[in-house]
């Protein structure tokens, strides 16, 4: 039986990272199983002291979750007739606590298990390569041509188009997402991998690697620019800036005349594949607002971060609580539209849902400490990440965490079941690897 268990748990959980880029709800199921039995594992087997990881981004994690049930209790003791308050809550930011186990789940695994989880994490930014390229040439969204196998779907079956190349049309590349912002929070993730992975290449003077490397480079960066998710791609900026700071001025990993051979490369790179898409139409859609051009979007979100600071006003220490965001900023909205009849159109076709923009949704929904704590794991896996001793072929997978909290500033990724349940994965893989070396470099 606790062969079986460990057996199972193992399973679940390399199931879980792949199936990342295919369906939210098959991640999340296989993640919710790999938790179960990793943690039936450890009950039966009396090791009660290797549930919780003993590292300072767990206890903060832990405490972010604890306030949000805190702040649900006190909003609950003060209205306990409002049935609607438990199921709104759930549906909304509560149920996000439950991807919080990826992070326990990748603690329960055997430490010579551990490269498997660093193969399967690869195998999701393959499929997020081939999807994303597949998805750029494809007027049907992906997702729909295989829901359209066995059900009836009533959602939008077309992806965005971007109009044509040499007669070969564009569109706006979602893989099996339903939309380009998540997709490009999961691309972002892998910002570091892609370019470090080709730097190191260069470097070791293997052929083979270099043209691998190159080859997923090229592709990831056509992808990315296809996305059009310029959160992700600020995100994404930060990443390698990040990583270029430890691994040429820290640790040395790389010379640093890789600095200017790695940058003409890369912006060259960027350069052939931006020349070829600014001679079209296309193209210049798709270039357009990575260099400033507004798109119909961008306006938005100054209503709606307009609209939540008086949430946060109001409400600095307890928020409005979870599954009342929408209420909240609908009155705020309203109240607004009268003071500024001239905008009223503009408050009312602005999207709902979530502040785009982590912090400020956090700090409007849970208060101000909220926003503090998760500001402060922020922080901390900075320092952590900078501290770190692991190999360059793992710690260039953990970069990317580091540019999540820079695309929050611009949409609420944190609040996206897709990208989060990696999120707390690479996070929880992190804090595994840095706990317990684990001898070998490579995955």
């Amino acid at each position: 039986m606790k062969e079986f268990l460990k057996k199972a748990h193992l399973f679940c959980l390399l199931a879980t990272f792949p199936l990342i880029g295919v369906s939210v709800s098959l991640s999340q199921g296989f993640l919710v199983l790999s938790f179960l039995f990793g943690l039936s594992s450890l009950l039966l087997e009396k090791r009660f002291d290797e549930i919780f990881p003993r590292h300072g981004l767990f206890r903060i994690s832990l405490a972010l979750f604890l306030w949000y049930w805190i702040v649900f209790a006190l909003h609950l003791a003060l209205d306990p007739d409002n049935q609607t308050r438990l199921r709104s809550a759930w549906n909304g930011e509560l149920k996000d606590f439950f991807l919080f186990f990826g992070f326990l789940s990748v603690g329960f695994t055997k430490k010579e298990d551990v490269p498997r989880l660093f193969s399967a994490l690869f195998w999701l930014f393959l499929l997020l390569i081939l999807t994303g390229l597949i998805g750029g040439f494809t007027p049907v969204r992906l997702s729909r041509l295989i829901s359209d196998l066995y059900r009836e779907s009533h959602t939008y079956k077309f992806t965005h188009p971007l109009g044509s190349v040499f007669s070969v049309p564009l569109y706006i590349s979602i893989g099996l997402m339903n939309t380009h912002l998540t997709f490009g929070g999961l691309l972002q993730f892998f910002s570091a991998f892609a370019v470090f992975s080709f730097l190191k290449a260069l470097q070791e003077g293997n052929i083979r690697k270099i043209a691998w490397t190159g080859m997923l480079l090229i592709f990831y960066v056509l992808v990315f620019l296809l996305n059009q998710a310029r959160s992700s791609m600020i995100g994404a900026g930060v990443t390698l800036l990040f990583a270029g700071i430890h691994l040429f001025f820290l640790r040395k990993e790389l010379p640093k005349s890789f600095l200017v051979k790695g940058g003409i490369a890369f912006f060259g790179l960027v350069l052939v594949l931006g020349t070829a898409l600014a001679i079209s139409p296309a193209g210049k859609k798709v270039i357009g607002p990575l260099f400033g051009k507004e798109k119909h979007t961008d306006s938005g979100r100054t209503f709606i971060w307009d609209s939540s600071f008086p949430l946060i006003q109001e409400h600095p220490i307890l928020g409005v609580g979870p599954g009342n965001y929408n209420q909240a900023i609908d009155r705020v909205r309203t109240a607004h539209s009268e003071e500024y009849p001239e905008l009223a159109y503009f408050y009312e076709v602005t999207q709902r849902g979530h502040a785009h923009n982590d912090y400020i949704h956090l700090a409007s929904v849970f208060g101000l400490p909220a926003a503090f704590l998760y500001l402060s794991l922020a922080g901390a896996l900075v320092f952590f990440s900078f501290q770190s001793k692991q190999g360059f072929h793992r710690i260039i997978f953990f970069y990317g965490l580091l540019g999540f909290f820079v695309s929050g500033l611009f949409q609420c990724y944190f609040q996206d079941d897709e990208v989060v349940i990696l999120f707390w994965l690479l996070l929880g893989l992190f804090v595994k690897t840095e706990t317990e070396p684990l001898g070998s470099d490579h995955a």
